[in-house]
């Protein structure tokens, strides 16, 4: 007989049951089994492993040296297999499972805190993985299927994304307080020939957004270096190697306590939107619904805290 190496698993769980009640009639009735039904599976099972698993005698019978084997084999692996029954069907279970997330180094630093706590405080079982990366790039996951959700700015002009708005914050210049146009109170687009500016990476979806409003005011710059470091973008600006254009929530701090300062770039100011993003035609799982409606209530309250 041909054997095709693998065993089946209700015929191992009938054969667990049988030597632990001793009985076929109750084996059945645990089963909800015809007795013969039972009997036939002992017997296609004996002839799969290819060994005796019971010795007979009347309506009793005893386990032989294989079926003990079988046996000792079979009960941590039946235990195993539904242990994984329960945490798979826990997955789609409210609260539970996994969410693969995308978000850039900003929003893991000073966004995505507030919106895991408050979740994690209703549905601690869910687990989070968390890769850090650009705007693009964490597109780029959403459609290879890499992550489930991610937060990042307004995909621009992607048919592939379903995008959430959750709040809009505005690019300004960063500068010294005592530059010049600090004490204009306003940017001299004439002189700007005469800057040095200090820029997110030209791949980033912050550096299009500056670019497509500086072209609309017929504005080029002369020069400028890229820095994918808000952090270090900061403390170049104060040693005085130029001006930056950043989110005047990440400068903050320092124009409180006067290291620095922040002027808007005009009229109409530039603007971004965060939300989150996933891939459009994908069904959301429970936990991923109240993930985002979360991340919605928090750029709210996140938008009203900086509006004070």
């Amino acid at each position: 007989m041909k054997r095709n190496g693998l065993l089946d698993s209700r015929q191992l769980e009938a054969f667990e049951v049988l030597c632990s009640t001793g009985s076929f009639t109750e084996t059945a009735k645990r089963l909800f089994l015809t007795q013969s039904a039972v009997s036939h599976s002992m017997k296609s099972l004996e002839d799969e492993v290819g060994s005796q698993l019971f010795r007979r005698q009347g309506k009793k019978f005893s386990i032989t040296e294989a079926g003990d084997r079988l046996l000792r084999f079979a009960r941590p692996y039946l235990a195993e297999m539904q242990s994984l029954r329960d945490e798979l069907s826990g997955y789609e279970k409210f609260g539970s499972g996994r969410i693969r997330l995308g978000a850039s180094p900003q929003a893991c630093r000073f966004l995505l805190p507030p919106i895991l706590t408050k979740f994690k405080e209703a549905h601690p079982h869910c687990r989070f993985e968390v890769k850090a990366d650009d705007t693009p790039k964490c597109l780029e996951m959403l459609n290879q299927g890499e992550i489930d959700l991610a937060v990042t700015l307004e995909p621009i002009k992607s048919n592939e994304i379903e995008f959430v708005p959750c709040f809009s914050d505005e690019l300004r210049l960063v500068l010294l307080p005592d530059h010049d146009w600090c004490k204009k109170g306003k940017i001299d687009w004439g002189e700007v020939h005469n800057e040095n500016f200090i820029l997110y990476n030209r791949s980033s979806y912050t550096f299009r957004l500056l670019d497509d409003y500086l072209d609309g005011k017929g504005i080029k710059l002369s020069s400028f270096m890229e820095i994918s470091s808000p952090e270090a973008t900061k403390e170049l600006i104060k040693v005085g190697m130029g001006v930056g254009v950043m989110a005047g929530w990440a400068v903050e701090e320092e124009c409180k306590c006067g290291e620095l300062k922040s002027l808007s770039l005009g009229i109409p100011k530039l603007t971004r939107t965060w939300g989150i993003s996933v891939r459009k035609g994908r069904k959301l799982n429970r936990a991923e619904r109240i993930f985002i409606k979360i991340g919605e209530e928090s750029g709210c309250h996140w938008m009203v805290s900086k509006e004070r």
